[in-house]
């Protein structure tokens, strides 16, 4: 951001020199929200942003409408806010389109591009990023041109096509080289940074990375410091500088919480996590991982939010906490079952039977191994071996002891023969199994 604009905009009264000093003007509050956005301050920025529209509204002023619509998109994004920047950008490029403002349908399609991909929409992503790359290229918009690139080579490295990427982020650094960006060139490096580490070139890693560590401190992007700074600590971690990269998460975590910037800060936070985890520092990686996992379920990631909830299970399995165990198992279940993802919930049951077993409660066990099976049979999808090694499991599960209050006479009160069967929770497969196992 301009020092210029950061530091006298605000000091602007949101009101057009005129003898009606309680007019307000659309535009100045529309700047002064895209400004408190920049500045990591949400509620401003949409209290800006969200009196803006409606005086464009009132006024009917189409163009301004859409203004505000990109801008309140980018503003979602930013605080990552993912489905909200879709439905934002999606609203805008509608309104560009119907102005046939070519250069308005590319910077939507660029936020609507970048939303989708964390939204896990890689495919439709690309086809809008490449939409508003064309349209760049066509205006001569070396800036758009080049956000657009890093965005593409940022996906493509995301699906395995690290060639096709690295030529596509070294394209985006030579554009926006050109034309004196310097924060399109610093996402480009982080980016180019990130595929040297997937790679393991941990040294060409190094050199990029701090190349665009200094772009983005000159230049106050403190969202991209949090998030080159945990690649950084990445690079550390597989040198096995773990005490090095431990400094660069916490660094990367604590700038990412004062920029609200949710998504670098759930990266950041697994990462750490991890990083304990390498040191044996097993209660400070539960604390991370478990704030990591809930704010990649709150970003609507869930296969992020699953492979951190797994590590935790692992890591409550480890130091023999089996309710925290069953707790995250139980995460993991209901996030495979609102996906049906059969085959993971029947996985996932099996593990938790397995440590329901190991936590001698054998009636839960047997139950979570029979719906295991049940879940598997249902949807077709239960091999020879996985059946026979399940009934194994089930057959070697240690029954539960009758305990019976004194004898009775045969003809006895119904309720009081009741009382005499195993406490099971259910006897039929067919019922859920309740999720409810407390939390760690």
């Amino acid at each position: 951001m301009c020092k210029t604009t950061v530091t006298h905009l605000p000091r602007c009264t949101p009101a057009p020199a005129n003898p009606d000093h309680q007019t307000r003007s659309a535009a100045l509050l529309e700047n002064l929200g895209d400004l408190e956005s920049w500045k990591g301050n949400p509620e401003k920025s949409s209290t800006y942003l969200d009196e803006a529209l409606q005086l464009y509204q009132k006024e009917a002023d189409t163009k301004g409408i859409a203004s505000v619509l990109r801008k309140q998109a980018a503003a979602a994004y930013r605080y990552s806010d993912y489905g909200q920047a879709v439905s934002m950008a999606t609203a805008a490029l509608e309104h560009c389109r119907n102005l046939n403002d070519p250069l308005g349908i590319a910077d939507a399609s660029f936020t609507l591009g970048d939303s989708l991909y964390f939204r896990g929409e890689e495919d439709e992503a690309l086809r809008v990023l490449h939409e508003g790359l064309e349209i760049y290229r066509a205006h001569g918009n070396d800036v758009g041109a080049a956000m657009c690139l890093e965005r593409i080579g940022e996906l493509q490295r995301w699906t395995g096509r690290r060639d096709e990427a690295l030529s596509t982020v070294e394209e985006a650094v030579a554009v926006a080289s050109r034309s004196g960006n310097r924060f399109g060139v610093a996402r480009a490096l982080k980016t180019m940074g990130a595929l040297h580490i997937d790679r393991w070139d941990l040294d060409k890693a190094t050199e990029t990375l701090s190349k665009a560590r200094r772009i983005a401190q000159s230049i106050g992007w403190h969202a991209g410091l949090s998030d080159i700074g945990w690649r950084m600590g990445l690079v550390k971690m597989r040198s096995g500088d773990y005490d090095e990269a431990e400094a660069l998460y916490q660094d990367s975590v604590s700038i990412a919480r004062q920029g609200r910037a949710r998504w670098a800060l759930a990266c950041g936070l697994q990462h750490l996590g991890q990083c304990f985890q390498k040191q044996s520092k097993i209660d400070e990686a539960v604390s991370a991982l478990g704030e990591a996992c809930l704010l990649y379920q709150e970003l609507s990631r869930p296969q992020n939010s699953m492979e951190v909830a797994s590590t935790l299970a692992g890591l409550k399995r480890s130091q023999g906490d089996w309710d925290g165990a069953l707790f995250w198992h139980d995460h993991i279940i209901a996030m495979y079952r609102s996906q049906k993802e059969h085959r993971k919930v029947a996985d996932h049951l099996k593990r938790k039977a397995e440590i329901l077993v190991k936590a001698q409660r054998y009636d839960e066990a047997a139950l979570h191994f029979e719906a295991s099976m049940a879940t598997r049979s249902d949807n077709g999808d239960f091999g020879q071996w996985e059946r026979r090694q399940l009934r194994r499991q089930l057959c070697a599960v240690p029954k539960t002891a009758m305990k019976w209050e004194r004898r009775l006479p045969l003809l006895c009160d119904l309720k009081k023969l009741q009382r005499r069967q195993p406490q099971l929770r259910t006897a039929t497969l067919k019922l859920p199994i309740p999720f409810n196992s407390g939390e760690p």
